[in-house]
């Protein structure tokens, strides 16, 4: 089940987590156009493993060591996600995966490590945890969040937690 709240980031925060947007939708349109000259010039395709060990070599790089400032984690979701739509554009489910837009949704998943304790958000590579308004409360571990701003930079994380179901 899944439970959305407002967060309230502060300066740092913000910066931060505008970092995150950037960094993942990089990855994104990065791995997109390397997948499209592949299979231009040599008819292949490349999978998320070959993506993912072309990210970790592209983040020892002087050019793009700013990658490093993100959790890896979320880029690493973000290449899957490429993936996701690649394979559902080759299987005839969808139409050919876009480049993402600055002016779009902005949003990132943190996969794992993801605390929530006494009405903040603890996530990697945040050194203090980011208030939120808990509007309710939820039971259950947490098994991964989303963070999306939307155009009025209004910030809102998604939490997604295992809970058991009785019939």
């Amino acid at each position: 089940k899944s439970y959305k709240y407002k967060l309230k980031p502060n300066e740092d925060q913000i910066l931060l987590l505008n970092k995150h947007f950037g960094c993942v939708r990089f990855a994104y349109n990065y791995f997109l156009n390397e997948r499209k000259k592949e299979y231009e010039t040599n008819k292949q395709s490349l999978n998320y493993y070959d993506n993912s060990r072309s990210l970790t070599e592209l983040k020892k790089t002087d050019q793009y060591s700013w990658l490093n400032e993100v959790n890896s984690q979320s880029l690493q979701v973000s290449l899957k996600n490429l993936d996701g739509a690649y394979n559902g554009f080759f299987k005839k489910r969808t139409k050919f995966p876009k480049f993402k837009s600055k002016k779009s949704k902005n949003s990132f998943t943190i996969p794992q490590s993801v605390k929530l304790k006494n009405g903040k958000l603890r996530i990697p590579k945040f050194k203090d945890p980011i208030d939120l308004i808990l509007s309710r409360s939820f039971n259950g571990k947490i098994k991964q969040c989303t963070i999306s701003k939307t155009a009025t930079n209004e910030y809102f994380v998604s939490i997604l937690v295992e809970t058991e179901h009785h019939k």
